[in-house]
């Protein structure tokens, strides 16, 4: 009797150990409707078919053969032998009075009548416990060995479309890019069952999320307590079609600098500039901005139409001052007229300094004969040589800067190679040393636009007026080319410096580094006693703009001058504030009502925030200031002028993007853009402006265009000859 006592309690054991792991498989299933639904089916049974598949999954073969075998009740009497029931439960019947039951693991319901039995349930339920045992399975293995690695996520397919999308956005891909073997076969290893769809799903797939991003972009508009500044422009394809592009420039809720392209649409023919107000005007409205612009800043070129659309937004009532600063012109636009005057002067010498890098560029050998020059001339190989793009004036700036430097070393290379024919002359020399000068200032400017982010408008006087200054001083100059080149660009410039909008002024004037003092300083530097005049008329544009954002900004009612509260009191020996009220009687309390009142008086004849501000001392010229935060930060001592501060600094000084700040060849679309639809070609420009903004990746730079052509690579050094005492290179 003992001896058959021992394998009993270890197949007891074994069944409790089995029981612990189906409660434990339990728990991660999907909840059962009742304990006792469970209990009735058998699912605590150590001999149920879920132990197979807990146990390994391949024994499923054994649930299938039991749920076959189970024969079909044909009466609708009989109790319910089928071993389908522990798995489905019956439901009330519908509007049509048709029995339905629903599978209790994944929730599938199917149509039963007693009359023609459980066969499509049987099948149903093989199929879907396979699932649970493959989905339930390795956590099972994990929970009962640590050691093993966790499972991997269950796979997105809808995530997986909008990150394909996301990528074609980003990288310029074509829409065909789906369709090209090597990634469909690269992308179906990964997971067999992809859908990877074709050129026109991408296409359909854009648009889908460009409406999805269009709410989030309405949704951050909506918030914007701000006006909001806009650029725009016209673009054409390769096939004549015009476009239209609509820039948002905004400083969000959060005080962050914000540029958004809202539009880029086909625009029908005739394109004339009643045509372009109005769809610029349906545009606003679409957005709902059309109570909330603040300024248009366009080039000559695209002027016309936006006189046309202030008088339309003055109509309701829509702009500032009656749009006495609604439009301002494009800095970009008139720097690059100025500077290819310039240019033109000295265009023969500027085409034998680009011959001339052209030919050190030829082959390793030359480079390496011309950096012996550089030794040979006690210059620093590291400066670089910049090779020009010669329709970006930028870097034709940035080609000759560097060209000076080596100056003597392109001299010495004529001397010692007889096939280098096209070294400017020493006269060139000078010319274009003096044209440099010139074209600092400009250079300098444009960087202020054409950098990766976009700047505040508070940064742009100061650089314009040490331009303007440095064109006056060079007007009187000894030397005679230098200033009648000065003296040409200056009549140019002058012109624009005329007409330089008064907001612009009034951005370094809420600068706390410059304020007000700067402008008198600058104008009384220009225009010696004259400049007091001058300053006054900025005056009393500010105060006039101010008073405007008094009566329209629904915002607190003065600035808040001391650190404790009007409405409170600190009560320090119950460690929190008081209403100051409660400290007086009631007689009291109507006493000193009167006192309120007197107060509202005198402060009528106070200083306003505007001049509280400005009388506030200046911070540190040099010191690095994020102007946005400073606002954020003062915005309740000074809520209306911080107001204005909002709106003025976001105001863009050019409408060149920084993709062709420095292109002659205008505002072309490539082949690959002409060849989209004009609503696939919206939604791929706008959306990848909003998910990239100024971080694309794709956007070339001037770094990325004038690279030193004296770095020898690999492949360069491969190709050297031998060291040669020969004072003529032939190659």
């Amino acid at each position: 009797m003992s001896a058959l006592k021992v394998p009993l309690v270890a197949g007891q054991q074994r069944s409790k150990a089995k029981k612990v792991k189906v409660d434990k498989m339990l728990a991660l299933l999907p909840a059962k409707s009742e304990q006792a639904d469970m209990n009735s089916i058998g699912l605590n049974d150590q001999n149920h078919p879920i132990d197979n598949i807990v146990e390994g999954g391949n024994d499923i073969v054994a649930l299938e053969t039991e749920i076959n075998a189970t024969p079909i009740s044909m009466s609708g009497k009989r109790k319910r032998r089928s071993v389908v029931w522990g798995y489905f439960e019956l439901l009330p019947s519908g509007k049509d009075e048709r029995q339905r039951c629903k599978c209790r693991n994944c929730g599938t319901s199917y149509l039963y009548d007693s009359k023609f039995g459980t066969g499509n349930m049987k099948r149903h339920l093989v199929n879907c416990l396979k699932r649970v045992a493959c989905d339930t399975g390795p956590l099972l293995l994990t929970q009962f060995d640590s050691s093993m690695p966790s499972p991997a996520p269950k796979f997105d397919h809808e995530k997986f479309k909008d990150l394909l999308t996301e990528a074609v956005i980003l990288h310029d891909l074509p829409f065909q890019f789906v369709e090209w073997e090597g990634i469909r076969s690269l992308l179906l290893q990964l997971h067999s069952n992809l859908q990877l769809g074709n050129r026109n799903t991408v296409g359909v797939d854009c648009i889908e999320i460009h409406r999805r991003e269009k709410a989030k972009v309405q949704i951050l508009l909506e918030e914007t307590p701000s006006r909001v500044s806009f650029t725009y422009d016209l673009w054409s394809s390769l096939t004549s079609d015009v476009y239209i592009c609509l820039t948002a420039h905004f400083i969000d809720k959060d005080w962050n600098l914000q540029k958004k392209i809202l539009n880029f649409s086909f625009m029908p023919p005739p394109c004339g500039d009643i045509y372009i107000a109005e769809k610029i005007y349906n545009f606003l409205i679409e957005w709902g901005l059309d109570k909330r612009v603040s300024t248009f800043t366009v080039n000559g070129a695209n002027a016309a139409p936006i006189e046309l659309l202030k008088d339309q937004l003055n109509s309701y009532k829509g702009l500032l001052c009656e749009g006495a600063f609604f439009h301002l012109d494009c800095c970009a636009h008139v720097i690059d007229l100025i500077v290819r005057e310039g240019l033109k002067e000295i265009e023969y010498a500027i085409k034998k300094v680009r011959e001339s890098i052209k030919y050190v560029k030829a082959s390793p050998t030359r480079k390496q004969k011309f950096l012996e020059c550089v030794n040979h001339s006690s210059l620093e190989d590291k400066r670089g040589l910049k090779q020009d793009v010669s329709t970006w004036w930028s870097s034709t700036f940035i080609m000759l800067k560097s060209a000076i430097y080596y100056r003597r070393a392109f001299l010495h290379l004529e001397l010692i190679d007889s096939n280098y024919k096209e070294c400017p002359s020493n006269s060139d020399w000078d010319k274009i040393e003096k044209i440099e000068k010139l074209l600092a200032v400009f250079h300098e400017i444009s960087n202020l636009f054409s950098n990766a982010k976009y700047t505040t408008a508070n940064l742009y006087f100061p650089v314009v007026f040490s331009a303007y200054l440095t064109f006056r001083e060079e007007m009187g100059s000894d030397d005679e080319y230098l200033r009648s080149m000065a003296t040409l660009l200056f009549s140019k410039f002058e012109r624009y410096w005329s007409d330089f909008h008064i907001l612009l002024v009034i951005a370094v004037i809420l600068d706390p580094r410059y304020k007000f003092s700067f402008v008198e300083w600058c104008y009384k530097k220009l225009y010696d006693d004259a400049g007091v005049i001058e300053s006054m008329k900025v005056r009393e544009k500010l105060f006039s703009l101010f008073s405007e954002y008094i009566s329209t900004n629904k915002l607190l009612p003065g600035p808040k001058t001391s650190s404790t509260s009007d409405a409170a009191i600190y009560d320090g020996s119950q460690g929190n504030f008081k209403a100051s009220e409660n400290s007086f009687s009631k007689e009291n309390t109507d006493l000193f009502r009167e006192f309120d009142s007197f107060e509202s008086e005198e402060a009528i004849s106070q200083k306003s925030q505007l001049e509280l501000y400005l009388d506030e001392p200046r911070l540190d010229r040099k010191s690095r200031l994020d102007i946005l935060a400073y606002w954020r930060g003062n915005q309740f001592r000074y809520p209306e002028v911080a107001a204005m501060a909002r709106d003025i600094l976001s105001i863009p000084v050019s409408a060149i993007t920084m993709d062709n700040a420095f292109d002659a060849n205008g505002r072309v679309l490539d082949q690959y853009y002409s060849a989209l639809k004009p609503d696939i070609l919206e939604a791929f420009i706008c959306t990848r402006d909003w998910f990239y903004g100024e971080n694309d990746m794709t956007r070339g730079t001037l770094e990325d265009l004038t690279k030193n052509i004296l770095e020898l690579n690999d492949d360069d050094r491969m190709e050297l000859p031998e060291c040669s005492n020969s004072v003529n290179i032939h190659c």
